[in-house]
């Protein structure tokens, strides 16, 4: 296997300065997989985040710039209960959100970031149809857990993606421009809409988080509709709706995340793997974790084995993406002693 690509999506860490998001994950030797990765990596920032990265890294220049719903729209083509053909209006990412009202804040955690089943999905795109359907607006299900979301008559405007802002203040990410104000009506009518769905006193009684929005973000951007070419070798795993729409336009599919990434590993032919992991889903499995916990079984099950892996000679290179950064590693990296080790996430701070 040539390459192995591990990004986590929802690690952002502008609050890391204060503790928050560094506590259990900063104890040295907690996740020993990242701490190594960025002790012996080669660094870079990347100013335009991890997908248009990926992108150019596929050899897909012609998506530069792309507003992300673009990209999860080739995906929702083929996916049932699509918008016809012709459809128009502006297109957003829906992310299911579950968030804390507090006295003088609106909190989304890391657990606050729902992925929606199939059937629930389409549960809550048939109801939307409903209510409104008459203004234009379509909600599709996208396999990610989220929704392709189309307004019309609501201009792109730049809004902050979900994974950006978890353990922080959504209200502050609420778009405040006047061109902003039709899609902040929207947003306000949607949480009532929701507040009254049989879908959440469902979720509620089995003990699961009520969706309370659905938060738009990925329509800034080039509206593009690229081409789709044959360009198999890589794989794709992971849930996230820019990485399902380019693997689509890669005329492949992006699989479900294993369970360790040995299992990626015993699949010899291929080129190599992307994988996108997310540390608020893996707090689903144990409502006691804490961030630092479920980063520490990320490294476990993905990133320690990748790296030892790449010391058994079976890659060639392992590329760890975190909070804008992207570090490298090939076969003779670890001999670099000479750098200092710095314990947890504070490489990627």
């Amino acid at each position: 296997m040539r390459e192995i690509v591990i990004v986590i999506a929802d690690l952002y860490l502008p609050y890391g300065e204060h503790g928050t998001a560094l506590t259990g994950a900063a104890v040295p030797g907690a996740v020993p997989g990242i701490e190594s990765a960025g002790r012996f990596g080669e660094r870079a920032t990347l100013e335009h985040g991890w997908r248009e990265w990926l992108a150019h890294a596929l050899g897909r220049a012609d998506l530069a710039g792309a507003a992300p719903a673009c990209i999860a729209a080739a995906a929702a083509e083929v996916a049932p209960g699509a918008p016809p053909a012709g459809a128009t209006g502006t297109l957003w990412i829906a992310t299911p959100l579950r968030l804390i009202a507090g006295a003088a804040r609106l909190e989304l955690d890391h657990r606050g970031v729902l992925r929606l089943p199939q059937a629930e999905l389409a549960t809550l795109a048939a109801a939307f149809q409903d209510t409104f359907g008459v203004c234009g607006h379509t909600l599709t299900p996208l396999s990610s857990g989220d929704f392709l979301l189309r307004t019309a008559g609501i201009a792109a405007v730049a809004t902050t993606e979900p994974a950006r802002c978890a353990g922080n203040d959504l209200a502050e990410a609420l778009p405040r421009e006047p061109a902003a104000a039709p899609l902040r009506r929207l947003l306000a009518e949607i949480e009532m809409w929701l507040h009254g769905q049989a879908l959440n006193e469902a979720r509620s009684r089995r003990g699961e988080p009520p969706v309370t929005t659905l938060w738009p973000w990925g329509a800034e951007g080039r509206a593009v509709q690229p081409e789709r070419r044959e360009a198999r070798g890589l794989r794709a795993f992971g849930a996230d709706p820019y990485l399902s729409g380019l693997w689509h336009l890669q005329a492949d599919v992006c699989r479900a995340l294993p369970g360790r990434l040995e299992e990626v590993l015993a699949d010899g032919p291929a080129c190599g793997a992307v994988l996108v992991v997310e540390a608020g889903q893996e707090l689903h499995s144990d409502r006691h974790d804490t961030l630092g916990e479920s980063l520490a079984r990320l490294d476990a099950r993905f990133v320690s084995p990748a790296l030892a892996a790449l010391r058994r000679g079976q890659v060639s290179s392992v590329t760890l993406i975190a909070n804008d950064t992207r570090v490298t590693l090939r076969r003779r990296s670890h001999l670099r002693l000479w750098r200092r080790p710095r314990a947890g996430l504070r490489s990627f701070a």
